[in-house]
Order: structure tokens, then sequence, then C-alpha cells
């Protein structure tokens, strides 16, 4: 089954698909991939936890996981044809 890494919006508390006595916090959860938290991913209530563990991760290591080579391939090329 697929799963989503969700976490509430600030000064949010999600209650949870199967038991609204619990809810989701600050801190990210593990959720079933349901149209429950996809509705409240996409109303703003729900934040997806991925992304902003990807986008922490690079600025703690400095990197950019989302750059790629292609505009010096592109300038390459570019060169190349002109030859």
């Amino acid at each position: 089954m697929k799963t989503l890494t969700v976490r509430a919006a600030e000064g949010l508390s999600v209650p949870m698909e199967d038991n609204p006595r619990r809810h989701i916090g600050a801190d990210p959860v593990t959720v079933p991939d349901r149209a429950y938290y996809r509705r409240l991913l996409r109303a703003g209530d729900l934040l997806d936890a991925t992304t902003e563990t990807v986008v922490a991760t690079e600025i703690a290591t400095g990197t950019d996981a989302g750059a790629t080579a292609a505009p010096a391939e592109t300038k390459k090329k570019k060169r190349e044809t002109r030859a």
C-alpha cells in the first residue's frame, strides 16, 4: 500500500482518518495514501513532510538535489553546432 509522510500546518491539529481522537501535529507521520489525506493536503491543512526533508537535507549539506547538468550540456551542444 502506498503511504504519505505528512505533518499538520502551523498551528493546526488534524484528526487521523481511522481514529479521530488521535491527531496529526507538527511531527511528521506516515499515513495511508487515501483520499481523506490527499484532500487535507490540497486544502493546506496537511503539509508533505517528504519535500521538507529533502529541502532540509539540501540546506544542511549545501547541495541542490533539483539541480541538473542540462544548462551546461546545452551550451556545449550550441558550441559544437557552431563549429
